[in-house]
């Protein structure tokens, strides 16, 4: 025989319903955490990577308008590479710029634009230890290379070489927490003088 409902079975009814909704409303956060872990946004992180400065060499490779992959002192290409490279971050990058032109005023110029963009700087500009006849950007870490390879594509663009070189441990001259080191060249000083 059929009985009528009762306040019993209401809840129970609601009960299970309102469990159902919770179940989804889990779900729906579970796969969105998931999605969120297996593309996670790219940051600069926490920089330093060997958490060392570096020594800076005087070779590297060159990318820019010769359109060669050349290699620096650590056997990697300044351009390109195996597998996917993450996108570039500008906000937060951290830098250090050097005068390797001996053009007064340079490298504090060139630092506050890039600052305007969204870049750090790590320590106040300074002039390079010897000239450069090249820009010469240098990364501090393997992660931060794609960082370099952006600011010699985009900031420098209108230099016809860019030379792209992995820092060398253990540098007193340059700030440890720095990713991206800036050293401008004799190019980028007649460039900005036309």
């Amino acid at each position: 025989m059929h009985q009528p409902p009762t306040n019993r079975s209401f809840y129970l009814s609601l009960a299970a319903s309102t469990l159902r909704f919770a179940i989804i409303v889990a779900l729906v956060i579970g796969g969105i955490v998931v999605i969120d872990q297996a593309f996670p946004a790219l940051s600069s992180g926490d920089g330093g990577g060997d958490g060392g400065g570096a020594t800076v060499p005087l070779t590297g490779g060159t990318i820019g308008g010769t359109g060669t992959d050349a290699t620096g002192p650590t056997g990697e290409t300044a351009t390109g590479g195996t597998g996917a490279e993450p996108s570039p971050t500008v906000v937060g990058v951290r830098i250090a710029v050097f005068n390797g032109a001996g053009v007064s005023g340079l490298a504090g110029e060139t630092q506050a634009r890039l600052e305007e963009l969204g870049y750090i700087a790590t320590q106040d500009p300074a002039d390079a230890p010897t000239q450069y006849p090249v820009t010469t950007i240098y990364y501090n870490a393997p992660k931060d290379k794609v960082e370099a390879d952006y600011l010699a594509s985009s900031f420098f663009k209108k230099l016809d070489e860019v030379e792209v070189v992995r820092l060398e441990p253990d540098t007193a001259d340059i700030d440890p927490s720095t990713q991206v080191a800036i050293f401008l060249g004799n190019d980028y000083a007649t460039l900005k003088a036309s």
